[in-house]
């Protein structure tokens, strides 16, 4: 796909919420759905979904900010949800070491993992929280701020 912009394509109608979320959470555009999405590799992203054409920044130069925002927030939950997780399955006798070095792994992957995710997820919660115009939803422009 190098070089190739897609062109906008118009939606019907916006997603519901559950849905701009459930299709954040498995690496999707949260306009259309497709499974590409933004991205070309595992760390490489594009503007652009390759599938509707829509810019996943809708009009906003900081969107990373919430995107890191959303990287933070799941890696810290699967930090906690590893500690509760091993600390409640070897009550009493906690093996202290095992449970940092578990911790450890996931609060150094969990960024890697997360990255993609992150994106499509912060995307998801943008168009919750700013609905999509008239003219996003046309395919004609791209939100401003």
């Amino acid at each position: 796909m190098s070089g190739h912009i897609p062109v906008i394509q118009p939606i019907d109608k916006a997603p519901s919420r559950p849905r701009l979320l459930a299709r954040g959470f498995t690496r999707r555009c949260a306009w259309c759905g497709d499974r590409k999405a933004y991205f070309t590799g595992w760390f490489q992203r594009q503007e652009r979904c390759q599938a509707c054409g829509h810019s996943y920044r809708r009009g906003d130069e900081a969107f990373e900010l919430g995107a890191v925002t959303a990287n933070i927030i799941l890696t810290f939950l699967s930090l906690l949800l590893t500690i509760l997780v091993l600390v409640v399955a070897t009550a009493p006798d906690v093996p202290v070491v095992g449970v940092v070095v578990a911790a450890a792994a996931v609060g150094l992957l969990g960024p890697a993992i997360f990255y993609p995710v992150s994106f499509t997820l912060w995307q998801a919660v943008d168009l919750w929280m700013r609905r999509p115009t008239e003219a996003e939803l046309a395919g004609i422009s791209d939100a401003t701020l």
